[in-house]
C-alpha cells in the first residue's frame, strides 16, 4: 500500500524557543510580571485589579514555565465566571433587571481587567516575536525541509501566538501559503477614531484555497487574531498595523473597538474556549489533516494540553496501520510513555519503536539527522 505524502505538523512552544529563545514561556512571564508592576495607575480600578490578580496568581514569583498559564488563566477566569453569572441570572431571575444590570456592570469591568492583562501578555510575545537575525537561516531551513519532503498537502497547526513561524512560511512558500486570513475579503475596524479596513479571517474550509499546498492554522489563536466585542468581525492585523497604531496601548486606553482573539486559559477553560470561533475551524481542519496524513510531525510540545491531545488520540486510535510519528523536542520530556498515553497507546498493545521516533536533540538542525531521513523516507 503506497503511502500518503500529505503531512500534518503541530508546533508547541519548543519551536519558538529553538529558534528565538526569547520566547521561553518563563522569560515572557517574568517580563509580563515586571511590567504589570510597574503599569501606570491611570487606568484605576483596572489597573488595581489587574495587580491584584497577578499578585494572587503568583505569589512566590516566577517559579517555572507552568506559571505562564497560571497568570494568563487568572484573567481569563474572572470574565468567564461572570459570564456564567449573566447566563444564571437570565435563567432563575429573567425579570429581576436590576440584578441582571448589576451582573454586567461588574462583567464590563472583568472584561477590561482582563483586556489590560492579555494585552501585557501579547504585547510582550510581539515585541520578541521575531527570529535572532543569525537564526533566521535556520528556521527557513527547517521549514523548507518539511514543505518540500512531502508533495501532497503540509499543514501546520500552531499552538504558538508569535508569528516565528508564519514569517519563516512566508520567506519559503508564500505563493504556496494559506494562514487563516482571508485573501481577499476585508472588514473594517476602528482605532484612534478613524476606520481602517483589513483582511478578515477565514470562516469556513471553504475560504480555503485549494491550490494553496501549504496550510497555517493557528490552534490558540495568534497576537495577529482580532475581533470586535461582539465577536461579529474578525480580523488579521499584519506587523505593521500593529506597530503603527500601537494597539496594545489602544486597549487599554479603550481607544479601539477590537480585542486579540486567543486562547489564554488554564487547562480547565480551554475546552470551551477552542469550541468557539474562530479555534473551532482551526481545530476541525487540524482534525481533517490527521485523518489525510500518514505522517505526523509533533515539534516543541509537551503533550500537556488535553484538547490537543484529544484530537490526537481520538484519530490515532481509529488508525490500522498507524500514522509514522517523529516527535522533536529538546531534552529528555516528554517520555516515550507520556506520548503514548497522550495517543492512547497503552502498556499492553506492545512497543511503539515500530510507529514513533523521538528525536531529543530539538528543532534546530533536526532535517539533517538520520531520525528525519526515516520519517520522510517512502
Amino acid at each position: 500500500m503506497s503511502r500518503s505524502r500529505d503531512v500534518a505538523v503541530l508546533v508547541g512552544n519548543g519551536l519558538s524557543i529553538a529558534f528565538n529563545p526569547a520566547l521561553n514561556l518563563r522569560a515572557i512571564t517574568t517580563e509580563m510580571v515586571s511590567r504589570i508592576a510597574a503599569a501606570s495607575d491611570e487606568g484605576g480600578d483596572v489597573v488595581r485589579a489587574m495587580k491584584e490578580i497577578a499578585e494572587r496568581a503568583l505569589p512566590n514569583g516566577v517559579t517555572s514555565e507552568e506559571d505562564f498559564e497560571i497568570l494568563v488563566g487568572a484573567f481569563g477566569a474572572e470574565s468567564r465566571t461572570m459570564s456564567n453569572l449573566e447566563h444564571l441570572a437570565d435563567l432563575t431571575k429573567p425579570q429581576d433587571e436590576e440584578l441582571k444590570d448589576a451582573i454586567k456592570r461588574v462583567a464590563q469591568f472583568a472584561e477590561e481587567v482582563r483586556d489590560n492583562g492579555l494585552s501585557h501578555v501579547l504585547q510582550v510575545i510581539f515585541e520578541r516575536s521575531h527570529a535572532y537575525q543569525h537564526d533566521s537561516q535556520d528556521l527557513h531551513d527547517f521549514v523548507q525541509a518539511v514543505v518540500d519532503s512531502f508533495e501532497g498537502r503540509v499543514t501546520f497547526a500552531n499552538l504558538n501566538y508569535d508569528t516565528l513561524l508564519l514569517s519563516g512560511l512566508i520567506n519559503v512558500c508564500q505563493g504556496d501559503l494559506a494562514d487563516m486570513g482571508h485573501g481577499y475579503k476585508q472588514v473594517s475596524v476602528t482605532t484612534e477614531d478613524s476606520s481602517v479596513k483589513v483582511p478578515a479571517l477565514r470562516s469556513t474550509k471553504s475560504d480555503f484555497p485549494s491550490n494553496r499546498r501549504v496550510r497555517l492554522l493557528h490552534l490558540h489563536g495568534s497576537v495577529t487574531f482580532w475581533s470586535n466585542t461582539d465577536r461579529t468581525i474578525f480580523a488579521k492585523l499584519d506587523r505593521g498595523f500593529l506597530e503603527t497604531h500601537n494597539q496594545w496601548k489602544a486597549v487599554r486606553a479603550l481607544d479601539t473597538n477590537i480585542r486579540p482573539v486567543v486562547v489564554l486559559a488554564n487547562q480547565r477553560d480551554k475546552a470551551a474556549h477552542v469550541r468557539e470561533f474562530p479555534f473551532s475551524l482551526a481545530y476541525s481542519m487540524f482534525s481533517d489533516s490527521l485523518v489525510t496524513a500518514d505522517s505526523w510531525l509533533i515539534v516543541g510540545y509537551s503533550f500537556r494540553d488535553e484538547p490537543v491531545n484529544s484530537r490526537l488520540r481520538d484519530e490515532f486510535s481509529d488508525r490500522d496501520p498507524k500514522p509514522r510519528v517523529l516527535v522533536v523536542t529538546h531534552g529528555s520530556e516528554p517520555t516515550r510513555r507520556q506520548i503514548e498515553r497522550a495517543l492512547g497507546w497503552g502498556k499492553e498493545d506492545g512497543s511503539s519503536n515500530e510507529w514513533l521516533t523521538i528525536h531529543r536533540g530539538g528543532a534546530d538542525g533536526v532535517e539533517t539527522t538520520t531520525d528525519w531521513s526515516a520519517f520522510i523516507a517512502k
